[in-house]
């Protein structure tokens, strides 16, 4: 249960590698999340799964399991005969963000195409979390948000029409701007690249949200794309009173998306293809954004507000 009607304190990346799910299950342990997304495709999954089975009991609260739905890095749970589009020849994911972005816009054969092999991988992806870990209820959101491009939207869409079990979440990467805005001193510590992933992602909002409405699937606001990989405890205590008297207005839960589990240096192998997201994985600011969620359970922050 969350310790707020109005804020849902969420880790993404369980299962990037074994150290970083280590950081977020002692998270688990403090109480201070109500919720994880879980990566199914990389190696340590299995590793991953039986530490958590063992430290279950010690959380304080236990939370609700995402299934992180990963196609732009590492290998492919599916062998590469079945999603020839989406992996090289050793069976790693090619895919970037703008690849599919682009697809997004282009012809429709192909479109269409990598709609058929998307499913078949997210499905077997949900059925490795699902199985691990025993869900009846299902939620989904997606590494790095690629499913919040329109066609591959769909494809959710689909998956969740035909789940034999209820669908009670679909992460809508919907964040407000306007709380940003009470704030002009952050103004400088804000990352241009992230303002245009949030404008980007808000439009996208816009139309998936429809899809969601219209089925009846619940989503949630976000907060976690503009001060994305740096969540502090500079900002966040002092933005989060704006944040939740928004969420409140729009009648919303407001899910506050961290990155609390960093990977290590020894942990690195070939399955990590891409720079950019290892260094992800690697920084520092994983470490900050650990900080500040064990600050935002211990401070006064949540009885000011809610």
């Amino acid at each position: 249960m969350r310790k707020s009607k109005w804020v849902d304190i969420h880790a993404d990346d369980f299962g990037v590698s074994v150290h970083a799910s280590e950081d977020i299950m002692e998270c688990l342990e403090d109480g201070a999340l109500d919720s994880i997304s879980v990566i199914a495709n990389m190696s340590c999954f299995g590793e991953c799964v039986r530490r958590y089975r063992e430290k279950r009991d010690s959380f304080k609260r236990v939370p609700h399991i995402c299934v992180h739905l990963n196609v732009l890095d590492g290998k492919a749970v599916l062998d590469r005969t079945a999603i020839p589009d989406l992996v090289d020849d050793e069976g790693f994911f090619c895919l970037s963000w703008g690849t599919l972005f682009m697809i997004n816009y282009g012809g429709k054969r192909k479109r269409e195409r990598i709609k058929k092999q998307l499913k078949a991988e997210f499905e077997a992806q949900i059925k490795l979390v699902t199985e691990a870990f025993d869900l009846k209820e299902l939620r989904l959101d997606s590494h790095q948000h690629p499913h919040m491009i329109p066609f591959v939207f769909d494809v959710l869409m689909e998956i969740c029409e035909e789940s034999k079990i209820p669908v009670r979440f679909v992460r809508l990467a919907r964040e407000p701007l306007s709380p940003f805005i009470r704030q002009v001193c952050f103004y400088p510590t804000y990352s241009p690249v992230n303002l245009i992933k949030n404008i980007l992602l808000n439009f996208f909002s816009m139309q998936n949200r429809r899809k969601l409405e219209k089925r009846e699937i619940p989503y949630e606001l976000l907060w976690g794309l503009l001060m994305s990989g740096n969540m502090d405890t500079r900002r966040v205590p002092e933005l989060f009173a704006y944040m939740v008297k928004y969420a409140k207005r729009k009648d919303r839960v407001l899910e506050i998306l961290f990155h609390p589990g960093r990977m290590l240096e020894e942990e690195k192998t070939g399955e990590y293809r891409k720079p950019g997201f290892l260094n992800f994985y690697l920084s520092e600011n994983r470490n900050v954004e650990k900080v500040c969620i064990t600050y935002l359970e211990n401070s006064h922050t949540y009885g000011k507000i809610i």
